[in-house]
């Protein structure tokens, strides 16, 4: 992993269209952005397309980013916009539904931590299920701040928010799934 004074040299020599820098860059920040994708749109194929558009848009704005922030923060931000917009496209066309995320990369070390791992596992499954039928806000913030372990200050950054809109999203969201998981278990 690069230290943020390696990546603003990059990002210069980027800005210069310097190529092979770009690249570097991508391939530093291809794994953060795809599974930002992947959560919020919980497809594989449409997180790889929004990965795509992601660092396109980086490249036609790389003049555009302010060294204020950290570089992590501006990419997040640009992935959660562009899978934002494509949240809302989903949600408003009749084939709009994706296939629901896989979290089998849990690894399960010993027969004690097998059974809490698995329920962990069910668990996660569950809530990452849930986050399907957030809206767009409630699941990008809900993403950014419980799955991504973001601080309010970059989620506010990175979607424009504020504070207290972050809040009441989150909320809203965790409230929600709360619900659904508290239904599930008053059926079985």
């Amino acid at each position: 992993m690069m230290n943020e004074e390696e990546i603003q040299v990059l990002i210069d020599k980027s800005k210069k269209q310097d190529m092979t820098a770009f690249a570097l860059l991508v391939t530093e920040y291809r794994q953060l952005v795809f599974r930002l994708a992947f959560r919020l749109l919980c497809n594989e194929e449409e997180a790889r397309d929004m990965v795509q558009e992601t660092f396109i848009k980086v490249w036609l704005n790389l003049d555009k980013y302010n060294r204020e922030y950290r570089f992590s923060t501006w990419l997040y931000k640009i992935t959660g916009n562009i899978c934002y917009d494509r949240l809302r496209f989903l949600q408003h066309t009749p084939s709009g539904s994706m296939q629901g995320p896989s979290v089998d990369n849990l690894s399960l070390s010993s027969d004690e931590n097998m059974e809490q791992s698995l329920i962990n596992k069910d668990l996660k499954n569950l809530i990452l299920r849930f986050t399907e039928e957030l809206t767009p806000k409630q699941k990008l913030v809900f993403t950014l701040r419980e799955v991504e372990g973001l601080e309010v200050s970059e989620v506010e950054a990175i979607t424009g928010m504020s504070a207290e809109k972050i809040k009441s999203n989150l909320y809203q969201a965790r409230k929600q799934i709360r619900m659904k998981i508290n239904q599930m278990e008053n059926n079985l």
